[in-house]
């Protein structure tokens, strides 16, 4: 139990410390916080609290997964740093004690009647009373976001069944249920978001490379069953159209197999007897290093290191545990602008 970080800071403090922080992150040069170190070690220790239950959430969804089908894709992580200033600038209103996917593991699986098998065991455990508590969930594939994104999301509550872990009562851990088709799309809106610095992922950016998206979520719509993007053609002729055209006009393939060759992948030798890995993504050069860890906390700290150049750095870190580094690559393909099957797929939504 040593080794789980605790919450150290009252939910108050953790608001209050939230709010200061807002505007340097939002104008780093006009604005200044008293102690930036200080505030963000609070951050810090509230996200990496939720550490403990999110492997307890994790566990709990391969345990379910593996019911399902074989071969299913398991992986954690807690939010950055940088996307946890992110997303409060995009909700000014939100505080920060009450952001529900700063712990956050996923699944992805074959098909929709697997995501929906896999969402049942969730809805039919009821997971009261466990150290699951289930509190909300949204189903993207019945109704799809406007941007095309699609998938299930459940919201747990930790709830310990033990005395010694009621420290980490009421933390919340987010879990994705996606599809193989659905997972490359999100891969591709990120990898996109990530090299054209635009707010693509979170509904903003050129509007252009929005309709192409919604599109293309249609397109997978047709191919897996399920509901259509509103907006976009109810007539395949005229949706794969579209989308030819949308993919011409923005050189989508071009673009992003350049950016998938730029971008080299570590040496697995390197990264043996690793428990943790920081995956550490250059926008500006293109490249990504990973580097092994078996200690967390030294882990931890590197991130930290990192992320308190602020908002102005060109290094974007995280850090993931996964059960092998093929796994890795397959459970985080945007660090490695992977959009393989994405493209695979466009060329045949295309093709008549």
């Amino acid at each position: 139990m040593a080794q789980w970080t605790k919450r150290e800071y009252s939910k108050g403090e953790i608001d209050r410390v939230g709010a200061r922080l807002l505007p340097w992150w939002t104008e780093p040069v006009a604005v200044t916080t008293p102690d930036i170190g200080r505030d963000y070690r609070v951050v810090q220790n509230w996200r990496t609290s939720h550490a403990f239950p999110l492997n307890t959430f994790q566990m709990g969804l391969r345990q379910r997964a593996a019911k399902i089908e074989s071969g299913v894709i398991v992986a954690q992580r807690l939010k950055r740093f940088s996307s946890l200033m992110n997303k409060l600038k995009r909700e000014p209103a939100m505080k920060l004690s009450q952001m529900q996917d700063l712990g956050g593991c996923r699944a992805i699986v074959s098909s929709v009647s697997a995501v929906d098998s896999l969402f049942d065991l969730y809805r039919g455990s009821g997971a009261t009373g466990s150290e699951e508590g289930t509190l909300k969930y949204d189903d993207y594939i019945r109704e799809p976001k406007p941007d095309g994104y699609r998938g299930i999301h459940v919201v747990g509550r930790y709830h310990a069944r033990n005395d010694a872990y009621e420290s980490w009562n009421g933390q919340r851990i987010e879990i994705q249920l996606r599809t193989r088709l659905q997972h490359a799309f999100a891969t591709a809106v990120e990898t996109v978001t990530t090299f054209t610095l635009t707010p693509l992922k979170f509904g903003g950016g050129p509007a252009d490379w929005r309709r192409f998206f919604s599109l293309m979520g249609s397109a997978i719509a047709i191919r897996e069953g399920t509901a259509l993007v509103e907006g976009t053609p109810t007539n395949r002729g005229d949706l794969v159209s579209e989308l030819r055209d949308a993919a011409k006009l923005l050189k989508v393939r071009q673009r992003l197999r350049a950016w998938t060759q730029a971008m080299k992948e570590p040496p697995r030798q390197s990264l043996k007897g690793a428990k943790w890995l920081l995956l550490v993504l250059d926008v500006s050069a293109n490249t990504i290093k990973v580097i092994g860890y078996a200690n967390r906390i030294k882990a931890s700290e590197a991130v930290a290191d990192i992320e308190k150049s602020g908002p102005s750095g060109t290094l974007d870190a995280v850090l993931v545990w996964v059960k092998s580094f093929r796994d890795l690559r397959k459970a985080y393909p945007n660090y490695y602008a992977d959009t393989t099957e994405f493209l695979e797929f466009l060329t045949e939504a295309t093709t008549r």
